[in-house]
């Protein structure tokens, strides 16, 4: 195939690309991520009366009823955030992160026809994903404004490593990405199993709970859980609530080469996802 802008030639074959190759043709192929969120976007509120207001009324509805319960029913306490404010700061961190699971892990299959008639390296996919997630995400943190007013509460200076706290969000969500992928294009049972596992996750997840809940010899969890370091540099990020964890670098780095390594074996195999859908 000849690229009439280059003048060069695309050669494509089922052996797997180097690593180098392969980032390189997502670089070349980086407008289709766009397109590709667009289309979800227009699809996911195509014929609702609200549109896209949807996604402020959804994370709205959940921080409400998490409120009330938690808050009001439970009486939890969260220091010296206001709770409403303490559980959007999670909420928001982990319905980003759920998104790109979800939809990142599905992407494979509800893109089968396109991938079946035109090429393009399958990770475009899912980052496509992360873009329509980030689209929910600014839009969601649009919630905070009437909550910052009404109680008060100042933004901190650490809000310039607001794009870090990003990007570890999204890398938490990119690698189970890439390894469902993996093991999931052939044999699909693992999507049936993938719902209750994020489920269950956010009860291993300080969203709308504060550590000191849980009992201490259970404390070790929330290290191990790169999740539950994201919310909580969320929050110091956001409004310098707890102190700064090194365990936060040491997990960061962590999902960061899992998320290599998962783009690597998801290269080794993507070629045959065609074949499977």
């Amino acid at each position: 195939m000849r690229n009439n802008k280059t003048n060069k030639i695309l050669v494509i074959s089922p052996k797997p690309d180097t690593f180098l190759e392969y980032f390189k043709k997502i670089w070349d192929y980086k407008n289709l991520i766009w397109v590709f969120a667009q289309r979800d976007i227009k699809v996911k509120y195509a014929q609702t009366m609200l549109g896209i207001t949807w996604t402020i009324l959804q994370p709205l509805t959940a921080l409400a009823i998490y409120s009330f319960f938690f808050g009001r029913v439970l009486n939890w306490q969260s220091d010296e955030l206001p709770f409403p404010i303490y559980v959007l700061s999670g909420l928001i961190g982990w319905n980003f992160f759920s998104y790109i699971i979800y939809q990142g892990s599905s992407s494979i299959q509800d893109a089968g026809n396109t991938i079946k008639k035109i090429y393009f390296p399958k990770s475009i996919l899912p980052f496509s994903k992360v873009v329509t997630a980030l689209v929910e995400l600014v839009l969601s943190l649009l919630l905070f404004i009437p909550l910052l007013i009404y109680y008060n509460i100042p933004i901190s200076w650490h809000i310039v490593f607001f794009p870090v706290a990003i990007l570890f969000n999204t890398l938490c969500g990119l690698f189970p990405v890439f390894l469902i992928a993996i093991f999931a294009y052939k044999k699909r049972d693992l999507f049936h199993l993938l719902p209750y596992i994020v489920t269950f996750g956010i009860w291993l997840t300080p969203v709308f709970f504060t550590h000191n809940l849980l009992p201490k010899r259970f404390s070790f969890v929330m290290n191990l859980n790169p999740m539950a370091n994201v919310v909580d540099f969320w929050r110091w990020t956001l409004f310098n609530y707890g102190s700064f964890d090194f365990i936060w670098i040491i997990n960061f780095i962590l999902v960061m080469i899992l998320c290599i390594i998962g783009m690597y074996f998801y290269n080794q195999k993507e070629s045959e996802f065609s074949d499977y859908v």
